[in-house]
């Protein structure tokens, strides 16, 4: 009895300070709003000319309740304006695949309106970016799908050797095209299922909650990408 209470006391702690750490980050990100609404894409270029190398692919993986579609589209637009080519989006049960139409319609309303009166950046809501939906279900059925590819290949004698590249030739969703960069929003300490496969060399940044997400915080993320020592699994 007495150690499932000091169980629950050491949950109630924990699950206390992960919402403590998503108010005073909200809190945060209210107060200098007013310093970063009126940024568009050119500020947000200038701020990031010594950012370093900016990855081709980023994740963005979402792990939290009740994120405004506003919010949620703004880290993808200023991926797509420091010419990041593949984003990735990802949550748990799919709801955000199921709100494509929704989240492409709010993503061209705020591309738009970022980019107005811009000098560098095409006008009229050109999105060069490869948007992929992705959920708990990619993961696995992907790599079920491969295992059976490449059994019933080896079985023909069709697949002499199998190596990891013959592995991501019969991925769905990653195949040869892994992120570079995970940037999950949220205070849970895990990946919630996110496909295994593709994240084996992947840097993932942590941010406590997208509410508010300025673009200072976007390119602080970058800044520590590139401050990690990429050892390629060496």
């Amino acid at each position: 009895m007495m150690y499932e209470g000091f169980l629950f006391v050491i949950h109630l702690f924990l699950h206390t300070y992960c919402q403590l750490q998503v108010i005073s980050q909200s809190a945060f990100n209210l107060l200098r709003w007013w310093r970063v609404s009126k940024w568009n894409v050119d500020i947000l270029m200038a701020h990031s000319k010594n950012l370093g190398k900016v990855p081709a692919h980023v994740s963005l993986v979402f792990l939290e309740e009740g994120v405004p579609m506003e919010d949620l589209v703004k880290p993808i637009v200023w991926c797509i304006c420091l010419g990041v080519t593949t984003i990735s989006l990802y949550d748990y049960y799919g709801r955000l695949r199921n709100n494509k139409i929704e989240i492409d319609k709010e993503l061209r309303e705020y591309y738009t309106s970022f980019t107005k009166d811009s000098k560098i950046c095409p006008k009229g809501g050109d999105l060069r970016a490869n948007i992929k939906f992705v959920s708990v279900e990619n993961g696995r059925n992907d790599i079920v799908h491969a295992a059976r590819t490449i059994a019933s290949e080896v079985l023909s004698g069709c697949t002499p050797q199998i190596t990891q590249n013959t592995v991501e030739d019969y991925l769905k969703v990653f195949s040869h095209d892994n992120p570079e960069m995970i940037l999950k929003f949220g205070t849970l300490h895990s990946l919630a299922g996110y496909p295994p496969w593709p994240v084996h060399l992947t840097e993932i940044i942590s941010l406590p909650t997208c509410h508010l997400i300025s673009p200072t915080d976007f390119l602080d993320s970058i800044r520590k990408y590139n401050k990690i020592e990429k050892r390629v699994g060496k």
